[in-house]
């Protein structure tokens, strides 16, 4: 009998059924976006008019939703890249940025897929390779729904892998994700929620897409063809679950205000330097934000309480933030802030010293175009001083940009709590970034797993281009990994780029080519390393409700530690029925 990693996906179905209760009202559903602290003037609370209040003189949003009426505005991300109040904004946020989910009412699409699998390297061994054929089983449905109250798009599935010379790695890989935003009181009273489940390897090391038709894609390694090119004992599973109810109310011109709190659990399976580590968290924000009242200026008012329980470095940790953030509108598209502010912050059991500080942030935001945004600020806050930036630009119709620059003080299950913080899907159902709207990434398949304290930096760049028949891509990522002095752990930094090609070659085939490659440096465990990674897929629609697929992937990595270095060939073949 396959053994079935730790966890549970049940709660993504739970909080789905609790979602779908009343449908009636004929409000769209909004999901929450309040102001970010990076100095966009159109304030993105819903209000009774259906639009955004507090617009100063720059307009920012943009305009969408499931109704008749408008919906939020552009996220932009948090000042500094950190876990800094409200987590939560960014929750369901996409369908409506990007136009609504295209089908209203409930759309319920039950899947399967069977897979056969050859790898000539099932261990990741620099020696004694063994090769095996491997069935991967995937059940899968997809739930989504555009009504009145309710946007929810839910993804789930398990993938059942049956090896045929090597059973001791037979696995059930689970592979979930879920985002829904409900209205339960039009214009008052809304409830996001998020559901994750990927598959990363726990020693890091690996780069470019999972081979295979089957599973979700996008957001963590693994989603393709279950766990492919890894042995159960270095994956580490990972889950994540999160629900905000929350408040909204406002004042006019004066201004708009709102309290939320958002429960959250995440969990990993296992981690480099010691099994299963776990968070539960509750975190509550507020926040009020001026109107149209003080013209060009607006003043928006922050506070937060942050609790997680938990293993290693969260056995009893808090984060108590209040910042006020002043901006002015220098013209229609440009504005200034500066936000100052006090934080304190314990991660106690971590050994980690504690911070009780002043924060400070000064920058600007432009908007040179309505699908175009750029924010940069400087400033100080969880301990250390340095920069941020976030921003989208559409250089032509079918050509955009996005950089992410962000800093920030946490432990791997807490980058998975950000991820999830701003998480959509867009208008094809795929996993996205809310804020860059590029493919949602909540596990780093080169970082390895650690149950420590860190200060991680984060460089995004991503250029995308759709042509008639063809997306191009490229993405680069620079992070960085520092442990806070007395949480233990690695200090490591990877580089990675990825290029890839979808190409349409007829209404029924289309093939992708990708290409990565990168650099990670982990002193005294791994040591560094290079990595390369090359895969192909060719897929066929044999009908309207069946396809085929085959792929090939590349894996090579070249590391100064011995018996770190590996490379390995996988084929796929397979087979998906939709009903």
């Amino acid at each position: 009998m396959p053994a079935e990693r730790t966890g549970s996906p049940r709660i993504a179905f739970r909080l789905a059924g609790l979602l779908a209760g009343t449908l009636a009202a004929t409000h769209p559903a909004r999901a929450f976006t309040p102001g970010t602290g990076t100095g966009g003037f159109a304030s993105p609370f819903p209000d009774a008019g259906g639009g955004t209040t507090g617009g100063g003189t720059a307009d920012t949003g943009t305009t969408g939703g499931t109704g008749t009426t408008g919906g939020t505005t552009e996220a932009t991300g948090p000042a500094s890249g950190t876990l800094a109040p409200p987590d939560y904004r960014y929750q369901g946020t996409l369908p409506l940025v990007m136009g609504g989910l295209p089908v209203p009412g409930f759309t319920v699409a039950p899947t399967i897929s069977l897979d056969e699998e050859f790898n000539d390297n099932i261990f990741q061994t620099e020696t004694n390779r063994r090769y095996d054929f491997i069935t991967v089983l995937t059940p899968g449905i997809t739930v989504t729904a555009n009504t009145p109250r309710l946007n929810l798009s839910l993804q789930y599935a398990p993938s059942l892998e049956v090896y045929a010379r090597t059973p001791s790695q037979d696995t059930i890989a689970q592979q979930l994700f879920g985002v829904a935003s409900l209205v339960l009181v039009p214009d008052t009273l809304f409830v996001n929620a998020t559901a994750f489940a990927a598959v990363t390897p726990t020693n890091g090391g690996f780069i470019g897409a999972g081979g295979g038709a089957a599973g979700l894609g996008a957001y963590g390694y693994g989603t393709g063809g279950g766990t492919a090119g890894f042995s159960r004992q270095s994956t580490t599973q990972v889950f994540g679950q999160s629900v905000t109810p929350y408040l909204v109310h406002s004042f006019g011109d004066i201004g708009t205000a709102n309290l939320g709190v958002t429960f959250a659990h995440t969990s990993s399976s296992n981690s480099a330097f010691g099994g299963a580590t776990d968070i539960t968290s509750a975190d509550l924000t507020g926040q009020f934000a001026s109107g149209p009242i003080l013209g060009r200026f607006q003043d928006t008012v922050s506070l937060e309480a942050y609790r997680a329980e938990g293993t290693g470095a969260f056995s009893n940790s808090s984060r108590d933030s209040i910042q006020d953030q002043l901006g002015y509108a220098l013209s229609r598209g440009i504005q200034v802030f500066g936000a100052l502010g006090y934080e304190d912050i314990s991660y106690s059991g971590s050994g980690v010293a504690p911070i009780h500080d002043i924060t400070w942030r000064v920058g600007f935001s432009a908007t040179p175009g309505p699908h175009s945004s750029l924010t940069v600020s400087y400033g100080h806050d969880q301990g250390s001083t340095g920069f941020s930036a976030q921003g989208i630009y559409s250089l032509t119709a079918r050509t955009t940009v996005s950089v992410s620059y962000t800093r920030t003080v946490a432990s791997y299950l807490q980058q998975v709590e950000a991820a999830l913080a701003q998480a959509g899907v867009n208008q094809y159902g795929v996993a996205v970034n809310a804020v860059t709207g590029q493919p949602l990434t909540a596990v780093n398949g080169t970082l390895i797993v650690q149950n420590n304290v860190s200060e991680f930096t984060t460089l995004d760049l991503t250029l995308t281009t759709l042509l008639d028949r063809d997306t191009l891509a490229f993405s680069l990522d620079r992070t960085t990994d520092t442990p806070l002095s007395g949480s233990g752990g690695f200090s490591q930094e990877s580089t990675t780029g990825t290029a890839s090609w979808t190409h349409l070659l007829n209404p029924y085939a289309t093939v992708t080519g990708s290409f990565s490659y990168g650099t990670i440096s982990v002193p005294g465990f791994t040591g560094d390393s290079t990595l390369f990674s090359l895969s192909t897929q060719l897929s066929y629609q044999l009908s309207p409700t069946i396809s085929a697929s085959a792929s090939y992937q590349f894996f090579r990595r070249r590391s100064t530690t011995p018996g770190f270095s590996v490379y390995d060939n996988l084929v796929f073949v397979g087979l998906t029925k939709r009903f």
